[in-house]
């Protein structure tokens, strides 16, 4: 397992998540997502943001219960959405290994934000935000889909491009 700090690390760019001070990565993983970026164009970075997490440590019990509190707000301003608690607060692999990262993209050095309330941002205004870089995040999803990354099925979760390495993963199977 690699720890990260945020930075460069061999052209790939790592920016933990608050409060995380570091990205634990799978060495395997850390390879493809080198072998994605040097597929994108100049322009175009990405940004590892979250990689696994220990849910046993003091980081973990703090994600626990955000977790707890997010899922009951999330459920008061989206009654119609508690379909996609599992997908959204879920530790979706986080937990288990290195394999289960999430990814941003930083285009002409400037991150995309896709989710600018994080997972409360409403559906329409994810829309809006991704239609402004619908075909840049199609290329950068297809380059991890290439790579062997799954992206996740959950709209909110693969707009942070929450994505697990499958090695022989392909899309459709």
């Amino acid at each position: 397992m690699l720890i990260l700090a945020r930075g460069n690390h061999q052209g790939l760019q790592v920016g933990p998540r608050w409060p995380s001070s570091n990205v634990l990565l799978d060495r395997q993983v850390f390879q493809q997502l080198l072998e994605v970026q040097s597929s994108l164009p100049d322009s175009v970075r990405l940004l590892v943001t979250r990689g696994y997490e220990d849910k046993g440590s003091r980081l973990g019990v703090f994600r626990t219960l955000s977790r707890w509190l997010g899922i009951k707000l999330f459920v008061w301003c989206y009654p119609g959405r508690q379909d996609e608690v599992e997908d959204i607060f879920g530790s979706n692999g986080h937990d288990v290994d290195g394999t289960h990262v999430d990814v941003s993209i930083i285009f002409n050095a400037r991150r995309l934000r896709f989710l600018p309330l994080g997972v409360f941002t409403p559906p329409s205004r994810q829309g809006l935000l991704k239609a402004r870089h619908g075909a840049l995040v199609d290329e950068v999803k297809a380059a991890l889909v290439h790579c062997g990354f799954q992206i996740h099925r959950n709209h909110t979760e693969s707009l942070q491009i929450h994505c697990d390495y499958r090695p022989g993963f392909l899309a459709g199977h």
